[in-house]
């Protein structure tokens, strides 16, 4: 028997609640961290199994989780050993908590105008 348990306070899911699940993703690169939620609209069971998924009893632990999750900056990599071989090359690396603030930084392209 499955149970689907709020990822915020911990309450297990009852036959017949409506409930909140979605979809949680952290992607940490070499040169940029990013974490991406996606709210489903409606419970579907087959996405609620997925290893990704996340469940909410409420909207108020809904907000509350997306605002803890995003509030804290992505953990950093640190580059620990960079190497090529005959297959290509191989970064190994591990997750640095960030000590400081983050300085957003933007990135603005200027296009050619064809005329």
């Amino acid at each position: 028997m499955l149970q689907f348990v709020c990822d915020y306070c911990g309450n297990i899911k009852q036959p017949g609640e409506t409930w909140i699940n979605g979809m949680a993703a952290e992607n940490v690169g070499t040169q940029a961290a990013r974490r991406e939620v996606v709210i489903e609209p409606t419970w579907r069971y087959e996405r609620a199994v997925l290893p990704l998924a996340i469940h909410f009893c409420c909207i108020d632990c809904k907000d509350r989780y997306l605002a803890k999750l995003f509030d804290q900056p992505a953990a950093l990599l640190e580059v620990e050993e960079a190497r090529l071989t005959s297959r290509g090359r191989v970064v190994r690396g591990k997750k640095v908590p960030v000590k400081a603030g983050v300085q957003k930084r933007t990135v603005t392209s200027r296009r050619a105008r064809v005329r």
